[in-house]
């Protein structure tokens, strides 16, 4: 499946990223694929997120965004703790916002879990 695959780090986006970002480095002129519409539309990807399954790897958590627009989010989750460092492409108005209000997502996670009703103590 696509997801097994893109958790196995064989996901066709990521090789089709680096191949275009090899690509424009090496000076060459772009390809077809990168100039049809079709690549516009599914490579405006508005939220990219991998899981850091390490605990050793908690220093370097960090997932980069994928498109101008959106968001990259690496977090680390374990019975004691969630983590999260969220990147973004500059400028972006709204990234404080994204960051808080992924703030509060977890909190409103958290309180799910211990049983209590998260709704009533805050609004949105």
């Amino acid at each position: 499946s696509l997801c097994k695959e893109a958790a196995q780090g064989e996901g066709f986006d990521r090789h089709l990223f680096a191949m275009r970002t090899m690509n424009r480095h090496q000076g060459e002129k772009e390809l077809k694929l990168f100039t049809d519409p079709s690549w516009g539309k599914m490579a405006n990807i508005g939220l990219s997120t991998s899981t850091v399954g390490s605990p050793a790897l908690q220093l370097y958590l960090a997932f980069g965004a994928v498109s101008s627009q959106g968001y990259g989010i690496g977090y680390l989750m374990s019975k004691e703790s969630f983590g999260a460092a969220v990147s973004c492409y500059l400028p972006n108005d709204h990234f404080s916002d994204f960051v808080d209000n992924l703030g509060k997502s977890a909190e409103d996670l958290l309180a799910v879990f211990q049983g209590k009703n998260f709704k009533l103590s805050r609004t949105v």
